[in-house]
């Protein structure tokens, strides 16, 4: 019973961090080149469940029925009878009677959400994914070779599994390209397709698709919020000059060349980290390339890629699922106090 009360509070938890982030999407739903979160949510893992103090079934193990393996095209649907498969999670093992197995660029079996199927040697690996195959045993095969066994797993008086409930995984970064919008502005640029542009905020390189640039006191190419726009030979200067900027970045002023706006491509955009101002900054991972790909538009801005009505829907949604699960709280109240005051007294 607490179980449950935990398992429905904790959902109200994750549906409230979808909340903030949807309306954090709608709020900027009119800043230039903001790019809209999405919460994605999974299921704890599963652990297993057993009868206790029950003299009819101490010590009683399933029987186990064997293993099946059906294709599904990536890789093999995989279902238990009688066992457990044994999962390595990144919050410990977890235990299911059935799972979509493929093959990771490592050559690892794993899940469908990219957890590692356990074998009785560790984490399996196959030499040919196209030809593996899994018997009724559990045994794997690849190229026509055994290469381990699935860890199969079950107990006295097991009676099955549960978890508990819905969690946040983490929240993503929609990099979608959002709609050009003409402004005749010469300060304003907008990049069509990937790339960002690179701003120098304390000294250090910060990234944008923020175009909506302008030109401070001292005649240098800023943000609305004062950073300097960042060229492929510093800091680039504009002065009182009539501005020109090519499809490939270069700027001209009256005319003549200045420098070339530094673009760059984030190979894993997933590591870019969103640091406040519109701006985002790169941890390692996110292998930045210097190369530019996109194509800089003068007189343009990308506008937000947030749609307001599907935001709102999300929302609503997520309302719902809350009211759902408050009531569910409510009942187990009920049912403590019930169980206290009633119960216990009698």
């Amino acid at each position: 019973m607490i179980r449950g009360l935990y398992t429905a509070a904790k959902s109200m938890s994750t549906e409230v961090r979808r909340v903030d982030v949807l309306a954090n999407n709608i709020a900027n739903v009119d800043t230039n080149g903001f790019k809209k979160d999405y919460v994605i949510t999974g299921p704890f893992k599963e652990v297993l469940i057993s009868r206790l103090n029950d003299s009819s079934l101490t010590d009683r193990y399933q029987t186990f029925g064997g293993v099946s393996a059906e294709s599904t095209g990536k890789g093999l649907k995989v279902e238990t009878s009688g066992a457990y498969l044994v999962i390595d999670t990144p919050r410990g093992k977890g235990y299911h009677t059935r799972a979509e197995i493929e093959v990771n660029p490592e050559g690892y079996l794993i899940t469908a959400t990219g957890n590692y199927i356990m074998g009785l040697q560790g984490r399996i690996r196959v030499d040919s994914p196209g030809t593996m195959s899994i018997d009724d045993t559990g045994t794997v095969f690849s190229g026509g070779r055994p290469v381990d066994r699935l860890r199969l797993f079950t107990g006295p008086n097991v009676i099955g599994t549960m978890n508990a409930g819905a969690r946040t995984d983490d929240i993503v970064t929609s990099f979608m390209q959002g709609s050009i919008k003409v402004t005749s502005n010469t300060t304003d640029l907008a990049i069509r397709g990937e790339g960002f542009f690179t701003v120098s905020v304390d000294g250090e390189e910060r990234y944008t698709r923020d175009g909506s640039f302008g030109i401070d006191a001292e005649g240098f190419l800023v943000t609305k919020d004062g950073y300097r726009v960042m060229g492929e030979e510093g800091q680039v200067w504009i002065d009182e000059g009539s501005m020109d900027v090519m499809s490939n970045g270069e700027i001209y002023v009256d005319g003549e060349y200045v420098d070339t706006l530094k673009l760059v491509k984030a190979e894993n955009p997933e590591a870019l980290v969103k640091i406040g101002d519109n701006l985002y900054k790169a941890r390692e991972e996110a292998r930045l390339n210097y190369v530019p790909e996109g194509e800089v538009l003068q007189g343009f801005i990308e506008a937000s890629n947030v749609s307001s009505v599907k935001e709102m829907v999300g929302m609503l949604t997520a309302f719902r699922s809350y009211e759902a699960n408050q009531r569910i709280v409510t009942a187990y109240d009920s049912i403590l106090e019930k169980a206290v005051n009633e119960i216990g007294r009698a």
